[in-house]
């Protein structure tokens, strides 16, 4: 009984294919419920199992065989608890994927079957660190609100505007806000790269266009020309938008605000952040451009 309980589902998804393991299906079947009932198995599917099992080793190893003959049972029961575990596994996976994105749920980390290539994980790794005892990031005056400044609860992004993923991650983010307006909104903490082309000096130029009321505007043109941004493109965008180019150019060249770009990158340093994009929503820490419902999972756990 026991090995047709691990057979039933095998022999299932087969008679789709073959019909003679239609048969077998419906023995295997019949012998569970049988057993069920406290009835005697009629099939011997069983015994068969066993003996085909026995004999096929018995041509690469005797000893081998007649270990398997004498502890059936003991394997069958132990090969049953594997298979049940790995239904449970699988089933859990299942559930934290669809909820969170991640087969580990709310712990974010570790190998995921349904998401083998990471995808959801990928990152602009940094290649400084500090080994301060982690602090939680603040929400700092200075730094603009995306979103409505009234919001319960404040999602804080370290990002960088060089970084690929960063850029993945907006349109989630524009989702998220869009779905939770009112009650949710988000401070973006520039995080600079030193190995990205322009991560400082875009984080130097979005710190100039927030002087002159542009921040939103400049922040979304950025990422929309990252892929082809030079230099020379940073004040020729803050012009596209109406600004005062003489300013900007005199705030970028006096590196206006590099001691408030290094004091975000530094704040995220210090919450542990190790690449962009990260995101701290109350005490959950989400890595990479996670999907819609991953955020809206931590969300809702924080608005409760």
């Amino acid at each position: 009984m026991v090995l047709c309980l691990i057979a039933l589902p095998m022999f299932a998804i087969l008679s789709i294919f073959s019909a003679k393991y239609r048969k077998l299906t419906l023995e295997s079947l019949d012998c569970i419920l049988r057993t069920a009932t406290f009835r005697k198995c009629r099939s011997g599917l069983d015994d068969r199992i066993k003996s085909s099992l026995t004999g096929k080793t018995m041509r690469v190893s005797p000893k081998l065989a007649g270990f398997i003959y004498k502890n059936y049972k003991l394997l069958s029961w132990i090969i049953l608890i594997i298979f049940l575990w790995s239904i449970y596994g699988t089933s859990v996976g299942l559930y934290n994927y669809a909820k969170y994105g991640s087969c580990n749920g709310t712990a974010d980390t570790g190998f995921c079957v349904f998401d083998p290539s990471g995808s959801n994980s990928k990152i602009s790794e940094v290649d400084m660190y500090t080994q301060s005892e982690v602090i939680y990031p603040t929400l700092e005056a200075n730094d603009p609100i995306i979103g409505s400044k009234n919001a319960k609860l404040t999602i804080i992004e370290f990002g960088c505007y060089a970084c690929p993923y960063t850029k993945k991650a907006e349109p989630i983010v524009k989702e998220v806000l869009d779905y939770y307006k009112g009650n949710v909104n988000l401070q973006f903490k520039t995080f600079y790269i030193p190995h990205h082309n322009l991560s400082f000096q875009s984080a130097l130029a979005v710190n100039c266009a927030q002087e002159q009321g542009s921040y939103l505007e400049y922040h979304k043109i950025i990422f929309e020309n990252q892929e082809t941004l030079k230099f020379e493109d940073l004040s020729l965008l803050a012009g596209k938008l109406g600004m005062n180019a003489t300013k900007f150019d005199e705030c970028m060249s006096t590196q206006k605000y590099k001691d408030e770009v290094q004091s975000d990158t530094l704040m995220g340093l210090h919450a542990g952040v190790r690449g962009t994009p990260t995101f701290f929503i109350g005490n959950n820490t989400l890595v990479g451009p996670k999907p819609f419902r991953t955020f809206k999972a931590f969300i809702d756990k924080e608005l409760k």
